[in-house]
């Protein structure tokens, strides 16, 4: 019987020995006497467990502290019986409470998720603010007309446009948050990819959805879709990948539901403000659970593997996706002037 708490490793059959004098604080403990036999020494705490066994069964017995720790003293009749209880107990509960499986991510740390938020931060000191009406906000904010009809790349460069500084401020701060948990997950250059292709879906299911809705051309810009696009991948991923559970059982309907739920407590409490495409916001979190399961079905039957070539080739796909949108955005003069 293995003894979790002070790793002695000796069973109750084995752990009874003779009784030590003089502790401390006051306890004293009990001399040798004919007919008594000590089970320990254990901790405290195991050995309050012990008694209540003992006295499950009505067997007579006293906790008594020595200096190699607390002990069990039953009578020598009571011993044998005692001693297969508690053993007994022991097996039944060795690896009880169950450890919890904790997720093992599959990639390092990396400060690529904020860098690239910060660049947001950045290109917002070149468009400026909604306010100034510049090229930029003019030819690159979603439009649902015009995203469902000849510019569909609106839906992708309206992720790079911010109404002020407050605006991208927050976006910067949240997305890097969020984006530098999925890439623990997915890598640098997946995450980056996952997040831009849930933010692009989810403004185009947007205007879907307004299109469907009003005859009102919908306009909106900011990384939001995106930030919401990386809470729904990191919960689909949650639910794919964390397969594992302990001691093999198989998760509850409540487990399997928590990740969802919890993203959606999330766009309640951070997408909700008055001033805020909601709608945006709802699609880009529907948007990253689509592709977090997409990108789960893959992983999921992969080992975990850096491959730093192939988290490159996903990161330029990235910025080659932004830099294209943006080239069909813009007039060709300002794009190539030569």
């Amino acid at each position: 019987m293995n003894d979790n708490d002070d790793h002695s490793g000796a069973s109750a059959a084995q752990a009874h020995g003779q009784f030590l004098p003089s502790p401390p604080d006051g306890l004293a403990p009990v001399d040798p006497l004919p007919g008594l036999t000590a089970i320990g020494p254990v901790t405290e705490r195991k050995a309050r467990d012990w008694s209540l066994v003992l006295q499950s069964m009505s067997l007579w017995h006293m906790m008594r502290w020595t200096f190699r720790g607390w002990v069990l003293v039953v009578r020598d009749e009571d011993y044998d019986l005692a001693s297969s209880s508690i053993d007994r107990y022991e097996a039944e509960n060795r690896d009880w409470p169950p450890q919890k499986v904790r997720e093992r991510p599959r990639h390092a740390p990396s400060i690529i998720a904020p860098l690239l938020f910060v660049a947001l931060a950045l290109f917002f000191l070149v468009t400026g603010p909604v306010a100034q009406n510049s090229l930029w906000f003019q030819r690159g904010r979603a439009e649902s007309d015009l995203i469902l009809g000849a510019e569909p790349w609106r839906a992708l460069t309206a992720l790079t446009l911010h109404a002020d500084s407050s605006h991208v401020i927050g976006n910067v701060i949240s997305g890097s948050i969020f984006a530098s948990a999925v890439q623990r997950r997915l890598g640098p250059g997946g995450a980056a990819l996952a997040i831009l292709a849930a933010g692009t879906l989810g403004n185009v299911a947007n205007a879907v959805a307004y299109h469907a809705l009003s005859s009102d051309v919908h306009r909106s810009i900011g990384a939001s879709t995106a930030v919401f696009g990386a809470i729904g991948l990191l919960a689909a991923t949650q639910l794919a990948l964390d397969r594992h559970h302990a001691a093999g059982q198989k998760r509850t309907l409540q487990e399997i539901a928590a990740p969802i739920v919890g993203g959606l407590a999330l766009l309640g409490a951070l997408g909700a403000n008055p001033q805020s495409d909601l709608g945006a916001h709802f699609f880009g979190f529907v948007a990253g659970v689509v592709v977090g399961l997409g990108a789960a079905l893959v992983l999921r039957n992969t080992r975990p593997s850096p491959r730093p070539w192939l988290q490159v080739a996903l990161l330029g796909t990235t910025a080659a996706l932004v830099l294209g949108a943006w080239r069909l955005a813009l007039p060709y003069r300002l794009v190539w002037p030569f």
